[in-house]
């Protein structure tokens, strides 16, 4: 029984993100706002991100979709962002 509620503890930890997961995306994708309009605004975005991931792959944990998905470094953009077309720099 014991272990049964420390699985539960552990996965719930993990389901629900930390209010240092915003901090913590923006340094590993070294993403910065200095304006506290467009922070809290790119914080929103990363968190329908987060929600999204997290739906999509208990999807695929039953079987209902075959891939995962996680969160990258255009977690915090818009859909008109993600849009655009790429810009290519050759080397």
């Amino acid at each position: 029984m014991k272990i049964v509620l420390l699985l539960i503890v552990v996965a719930a930890c993990y389901a629900f993100p930390t209010p240092d997961d915003w901090e913590d995306y923006k340094v590993k994708f070294n993403k910065s706002y200095p304006d506290p309009a467009e922070d809290l605004m790119r914080k929103g975005l990363f968190q329908k991100s987060q929600q999204f991931v997290e739906e999509h792959n208990k999807k695929y944990e039953a079987g209902l979709v075959t891939h995962m998905v996680g969160i990258n470094q255009f977690s915090d953009q818009t859909q008109e962002e993600l849009s655009r077309p790429c810009l290519l720099v050759e080397e």
